[in-house]
């Protein structure tokens, strides 16, 4: 058995408050209702500029009605939520739908503003303000001037230059590397992290100052294990588009491969389900995808326990689900840097993590021996 093609709607952003998605997925007994019941549910495909979003999700339907709100104001907003979740999207919308539109969205990865030349990446610098410095440069902050800056990561910013992020936000001005005018920028501030900013606070890695000047407004966008309809329809539409890429028949998931889909917990979220459908399409034989088409890391892990569920779990007690998702971290982790070669870098690249967070994770695995940054 195959499932059904759900129905799919473009909308305009200012049709957003006339959406009401059905909140009945969230229940248990949704969780238990056959696939095919949960796929047919209508769904959106949101207009985002040049980009589009699916929505079928009641929580992200409500999240992008807010996101419609803000996007008239100069606000700064801070998107938080798990690596891979989706905050560029909500990041692209308060742009997109804001009167700043028509000018630059200059997205920064704040992961990246280390060493001595973070100053002139941000702020720019003049003409022999340091050796090889043969002209201007105009920083990114200036560069997007009348639009919006997307701080992704905003986490990882080391503090010194959290310092002189702070001030940029205070004074709306900047002072490229080896000037001593300041210049006036007009933008708009839109950070986002997959950190705990309170933790990082208490731990004294993050300026408690900077948190309150980005925070006007907080999004948060729940894991893709919580919207259980929008993973269904997210899976079809990336198993779709790596078809079309790959130029081959448009393929179809079974009802036994979208349980095992349905089942698993997603910890690298929409980027890892993209993945994991684009494996499919380079790998599987056939038109109907079945379990034995899909990577062991999501056909692997026992059921989640679901209420009232019948379906058999692991042999002897389970396990917390905290030691489970630990060794699945684990494992993926290991996999990444088989494949990447050892380089971690690479390796973080391949599952969508931070590099400054593998690195972290990796010593606590013990997977950092012998390995190459």
């Amino acid at each position: 058995m195959t499932l059904p093609r759900p129905l799919l709607h473009v909308v305009k952003p200012e049709r957003l408050a006339t959406l009401t998605p059905r909140d009945d997925a969230r229940s248990p007994t949704a969780r238990l209702a056959p696939r095919s019941a949960q796929l047919a549910a209508d769904v959106v495909r949101l207009e985002i500029g040049t980009h589009s979003a699916i929505v079928a999700d009641p929580a992200m339907a409500r999240l992008f009605a807010l996101v419609r709100r803000l996007a008239d104001s100069d606000v700064p907003v801070l998107v938080v939520g798990e690596t891979g979740v989706g905050k560029e999207h909500a990041a692209q919308a308060l742009h997109a739908w804001s009167r700043r539109a028509d000018r630059p969205l200059v997205a920064l990865n704040c992961a990246a503003l280390n060493g001595t030349l973070a100053d002139s990446e941000l702020f720019g610098h003049e003409r022999g303000a340091f050796t090889g410095a043969l002209g201007v440069k105009l920083g990114q902050l200036e560069a997007a001037d009348g639009g919006t800056v997307f701080l992704d990561e905003v986490g990882e910013l080391p503090l010194n230059i959290q310092a002189k992020l702070l001030r940029a936000l205070e004074s709306k001005r900047v002072l490229r590397v080896g000037s001593v005018q300041e210049r006036v920028i007009d933008v708009r501030f839109v950070a986002a992290t997959n950190r705990d900013l309170e933790a990082e606070i208490a731990a004294g890695r993050f300026r408690q100052d900077l948190y309150f000047r980005l925070r006007g407004a907080k999004l948060t966008l729940p894991p893709l294990r919580d919207r259980l309809r929008e993973l269904a329809v997210l899976a079809r539409s990336f198993l779709a588009e790596a078809c079309a890429e790959r130029g081959r028949p448009e393929m179809t998931c079974s009802t036994a491969a979208m349980d095992a889909v349905m089942r698993h917990t997603w910890p690298g979220n929409v980027r890892e389900l993209k993945n994991e459908m684009q494996y499919v399409a380079a790998t599987a034989d056939g038109v109907i995808v079945e379990p034995r088409h899909l990577s062991d890391a999501v056909v692997g892990l026992p059921d989640r326990a679901v209420p009232g569920s019948t379906a058999p779990g692991p042999a002897g007690p389970r396990r917390a689900l905290s030691d489970e998702l630990r060794e699945l971290e684990r494992r993926r982790m290991a996999e990444a840097l088989t494949a990447a070669g050892g380089v971690q870098k690479r390796a973080a690249e391949l599952i969508a993590m931070p590099l400054r967070t593998f690195r972290m994770k990796a010593k606590q695995h013990g997977l950092d021996r012998r390995r190459k940054a």
